[in-house]
């Protein structure tokens, strides 16, 4: 494939017409155009602006290798396509620059993930992805508390690559050739929707082969496979009992005050707390109904749950952006573009006399 035709497939791929391409590189739309039909030949400045308003590599455009399909897996998909290509552009991007940062600190790691052992689609049900998110419990080494630690060993332990964005719906995650299994999180949702979306996606990534290999697009049925691995993964059977059974009064009745509070301790919804003891306790569909209801009339007289904002990019990808700015590996430009910093933020990270290449700290073990 030639640049022509790499041009118009990465403005393909992020959705833009010449119009908007014109607009955000500031080159002429006859210009893309001749670019694109092989006319005219664009400069390195040329390619270089572009390559910015794609989220690509100017690489792209200069390889001969073939281009790799994109497959991401949506959670409440944006009506627009535009903002889907927008936003599945800058994840992919986020995602070339962290394997960039590895490769540049010689830290690439291959994460070795649990795998279900089912083969077929078809072969999954209920209770196998309940009986899944128990063995990535413990495998994990979660705890009685899986979310207090979910996060932390996908990332330092399985190195998946988890960034947060502002767009419109959930999640997104993906497995990819080059750079492995990333998750994207709405940044925009309270905690704990942040927090069920990770291990539904978490979910899709460890049954990516199984899936995918029939289909590009999460059915119905995945979904509710999804739903029920996230709910037990999130909120295991045993530590609710352990929790509901500390709160029961003389009646057998729980308060929804104190129902609040273990939604608080496992950082979910008191409503996906509801319905997660309801099938624990095998409650009756219009008992679980009426409970519900409660809970939702509840809500909708208390004060709304406080709920903090994350940080868009890794910890690990920070430290190994700032390892490689340090070492020398990274521009004081590359360095602010790949944190999303001003040239002059980028600048505070240095001072003249650090010199961190050749420290050496030695520890003596008794």
């Amino acid at each position: 494939m030639n640049i022509g035709a790499r041009l118009k497939a990465a403005r393909d791929f992020i959705g833009y017409t010449l119009e908007k391409a014109s607009k955000e590189s500031g080159i002429g739309q006859s210009s893309l155009s001749e670019f694109e039909n092989g006319k005219r030949e664009p400069k390195f400045s040329h390619l270089s602006k572009l390559a910015d308003v794609y989220k690509r590599k100017i690489e792209f455009f200069l390889t001969d290798k073939p281009i790799i399909e994109r497959v991401m897996l949506w959670r409440d998909k944006p009506v627009g396509d535009e903002e889907i290509k927008s936003v599945e552009a800058e994840f992919y991007q986020l995602c070339q620059q962290y394997r960039d940062l590895e490769i540049l600190t010689d830290e690439v790691k291959e994460p070795k993930l649990p795998v279900s052992g089912i083969i077929k689609p078809e072969e999954f049900d209920y209770d196998q992805a309940e009986l899944f998110a128990k063995d990535v419990q413990d495998m994990f080494r979660l705890g009685d508390v899986p979310i207090a630690s979910l996060k932390q060993i996908l990332e330092e332990m399985f190195y998946v690559k988890i960034f947060y964005l502002d767009f419109s719906g959930s999640a997104i995650s993906t497995v990819s050739q080059e750079f492995g299994p990333a998750i994207l999180l709405n940044s925009r949702n309270k905690q704990w929707r942040r927090s069920y979306d990770l291990a539904h996606e978490l979910f899709h990534i460890l049954t990516w082969d199984v899936f995918r290999a029939k289909s590009k697009n999460e059915t119905q049925d995945e979904d509710k496979l999804a739903n029920a691995f996230a709910s037990r993964l999130l909120m295991p059977a045993e530590s609710i009992k352990d929790r509901v059974k500390a709160c029961l009064n003389d009646k057998g009745q729980i308060s929804i005050n104190k129902l609040d509070d273990i939604a608080r301790e496992f950082d979910v919804s008191l409503v996906a707390l509801t319905y997660r003891i309801s099938s624990i306790y095998r409650l009756k569909r219009e008992d679980t109904a009426k409970n519900v209801n409660s809970v939702e009339k509840y809500l909708a007289l208390t004060k709304p749950r406080q709920s903090y904002k994350p940080v868009n990019l890794p910890e690990r990808y920070c430290d190994l952006a700032l390892r490689g700015l340090r070492e020398g590996k990274l521009s004081l430009m590359q360095f602010s573009k790949y944190m999303g910093i001003s040239y002059r933020k980028a600048q505070e990270y240095l001072t003249e006399d650090e010199d961190f290449t050749d420290e050496k700290v030695s520890i003596y073990v008794a």
